[in-house]
């Protein structure tokens, strides 16, 4: 992958803002359509239209809320714990994410 997942306000160490990269690297990918999909579906679920929206990938599920999204390991082998993340910093993150991937399309 030739990008690496930033945002504004990224903190570098945070544990949360790096499993924030790490699912957008490792899920997300770089194929914008699944960025967009997944933009869309938060935003449905903070707009009301639905509760909640759940989604297992790669590495990691989704549980997103209207105010906080965990982010967990799918594979307990990792050790990895589960990490709660407010929504509207994880959509920041994938918003700014898919502008990326959308501009360079190798």
């Amino acid at each position: 992958m030739k990008h690496r997942p930033g945002w504004p306000g990224k903190k570098e160490g945070d544990p949360a803002h790096d499993r924030i990269a790490a699912c957008l690297a490792t899920d997300i990918q770089s194929v914008p359509q699944k960025a967009k999909w997944v933009l869309d579906e938060i935003a449905a679920v903070q707009n009301g239209d639905v509760t909640s929206w759940e989604m297992g990938m790669n590495a990691y599920m989704l549980k997103v809320g209207a105010k906080i999204t965990e982010i967990i390991p799918v594979y307990e082998e990792t050790g990895e714990e589960a990490i709660s993340v407010p929504t509207d910093e994880f959509r920041d993150a994938l918003e700014a994410w898919y502008a990326l991937i959308s501009q360079s399309r190798d």
